[in-house]
């Protein structure tokens, strides 16, 4: 099974899932979270949530064959089949520091205007969370089946 990962925030009580594929981000989760380490700030890895994939194992575990979770009734909020509180939530400040940190040092890595894809997924990440960080929302990177 093929996993993505998304952005997904939330502010008071209003989820917003993510629509963007951060594919890059997921491909290269090994090195950035090195890289982390490298750089003194808190892993990517560790804004991750997996209450999807969790599901979707369980249940094909219940059932003995695949079948589309998406079937059951859809909690009001969030519009999937489990709650806010089901999910591992983090401050956005948190994951900003990681965020900003690894964005400027791939950068200086590249030394070129054209930036990678991953550069790109990391400052999609930068422009989303940043002007809600004041707010004092939470966001989590959700590893989702595809």
């Amino acid at each position: 099974m093929s996993r993505v990962l998304r952005l997904n925030t939330l502010l008071d009580r209003s989820f917003q899932p993510g629509a963007t594929r951060l594919a890059a981000m997921r491909a290269e989760l090994g090195r950035l979270d090195a890289l982390c380490k490298t750089l003194g700030v808190r892993e990517l890895s560790s804004f991750i949530d997996t209450t999807a994939v969790e599901l979707q194992q369980a249940v094909e575990l219940i059932d003995q064959e695949p079948r589309d979770v998406g079937a059951a009734e859809a909690d009001p909020e969030t519009g999937l089949i489990y709650g806010i509180e089901d999910m591992s939530w983090q401050p956005i400040a948190a994951g900003m520091t990681s965020l900003e940190a690894l964005e400027q040092h791939l950068q200086r890595e590249l030394q070129t205007n054209s930036p990678t894809p991953l550069v790109q997924e990391l400052a999609y990440c930068i422009q989303t969370l940043a002007p809600m960080e004041a707010e004092g929302a939470q966001f989590h990177l959700a590893l989702t089946p595809d």
